[in-house]
């Protein structure tokens, strides 16, 4: 964990409540995502995650820590799919940096 529990537990909940004002705020759903990762809740990170990327498809971030998220709840086959749905947007919009990292995690999930 790269934080106090309770101060992410209260990032948790600040996005939560901003999300509730502005659902379709790509950005903030990936910091949720962030934030639940870092608690160790891959299930309800994966949620947030794909939530990022239903929003905005060539979110590469979203789509690598989504495939994360799915590994780490023991989802081979789902972190299989998103890492490669990630892997043709990094394609597609020129992330290279994001494109690496997706393929190590592919590597794990496959």
């Amino acid at each position: 964990m790269t934080a106090d529990p309770k101060v992410l537990e209260e990032r948790a909940a600040r996005l939560r409540s901003f999300l509730e004002r502005n659902p379709r705020d790509d950005t903030a759903w990936f910091g949720l995502g962030r934030a639940l990762s870092d608690l160790e809740r891959p299930g309800e990170a994966a949620g947030a995650f794909r939530r990022a990327v239903e929003l905005r498809p060539d979110y590469t971030a979203a789509w690598r820590d989504l495939g994360r998220a799915l590994l780490a709840a023991g989802d081979a086959v789902g972190a299989s799919d998103a890492l490669r749905q990630g892997l043709a947007a990094a394609d597609r919009t020129g992330d290279l940096q994001a494109g690496r990292e997706i393929e190590v995690f592919l590597r794990r999930a496959t």
